[in-house]
C-alpha cells in the first residue's frame, strides 16, 4: 500500500514538473511567434513620389505669341539699315550737286514714321517679355520657347546698335550738309528724329535682349 501510494506521489510530482516545463516551452514559442510577426508587419517606407507640375496651355501660348512678335520685328527691321542708307545718298547727292529733290522730304517722314512704330513694337514687346518673366516656370518647353526669343532678341539687337543706329547718325549728318532750300526746311528735324528713334530703338532691344536672358534662366528644368 505505501509503494502504490508512493509512486503515485512520484507520477503526480512528474506530471507537474512536466506541464510547468511544456508551459514554459509554449510562453517561449508564442513570445517568438509574436516578435516575428511583429516584425512581418512593419511597414516599409514609402517612395517619395515627384510631383509633376503641368504648364498652363495659355501661358505657353503667351510664351509662342511674344517669340512670334520679336521674330517679327527682327524680320521687319532685315532691311531698314538699306532703306536708310538710301536716304543718306540722296541727302549727299543733294548737297554736292546743289539739286533739289521734291519727294526727299516725304520719304524722311515717312522713315521717321516707321522709326517711331518700330519703337512702339519694341516696348510693347519689352512689357510682353517683363510679364513672361513674372510668369515663368522651370519647365522644359517654356525654356525651349524662351531660348528662341533670346537668340531673335540678341539678334535684333546686334542689328539695331551696329546697323540701324549708326545709318540714323549718318543721315543726320548728311542732311545737315545739304542747304536747307535745296534739301527742304524741315528736313533736318525729320532727320534728328530718326536718328533719336535709332538711339532709342537699341536701348529698347537691349533691355528686350537682357530680359530674354533673364526668361531662359528662370524656365531652365
Amino acid at each position: 500500500m505505501k509503494k502504490t501510494v508512493f509512486a503515485l506521489v512520484l507520477v503526480s510530482l512528474s506530471s507537474s514538473a512536466f506541464a510547468a516545463d511544456f508551459s514554459k516551452l509554449a510562453a517561449m514559442k508564442a513570445s517568438d511567434i509574436g516578435v516575428k510577426t511583429e516584425a512581418a508587419v512593419v511597414p516599409l517606407p514609402a517612395a517619395p513620389v515627384k510631383e509633376i507640375t503641368q504648364v498652363p496651355q495659355d501661358l505657353v501660348y503667351k510664351f509662342n505669341q511674344v517669340k512670334n512678335d520679336i521674330w517679327k520685328l527682327e524680320s521687319d527691321t532685315t532691311w531698314l539699315r538699306s532703306d536708310i542708307d538710301r536716304l543718306e545718298s540722296t541727302a549727299r547727292r543733294i548737297a554736292q550737286t546743289n539739286s533739289a529733290d521734291a519727294f526727299f522730304q516725304n520719304d524722311l517722314q515717312r522713315m521717321a514714321m516707321d522709326m517711331n512704330r518700330y519703337n512702339s513694337s519694341a516696348q510693347r514687346l519689352g512689357m510682353d517679355l517683363k510679364n513672361l518673366l513674372n510668369l515663368a516656370q522651370k519647365d522644359q518647353e517654356l525654356n525651349r520657347l524662351a531660348r528662341d526669343i533670346e537668340m531673335d532678341a540678341r539678334s535684333l539687337l546686334n542689328r539695331a546698335q551696329f546697323d540701324i543706329e549708326n545709318s540714323t547718325q549718318r543721315l543726320e549728318w548728311a542732311v545737315r550738309g545739304a542747304k536747307p532750300e535745296l534739301i527742304g526746311y524741315n528736313a533736318q528735324w525729320q532727320a534728328m528724329d530718326i536718328s533719336r528713334y535709332g538711339r532709342d530703338f537699341t536701348w529698347k532691344v537691349r533691355d528686350l535682349s537682357y530680359d530674354a536672358q533673364n526668361l531662359v534662366s528662370k524656365t531652365q528644368p
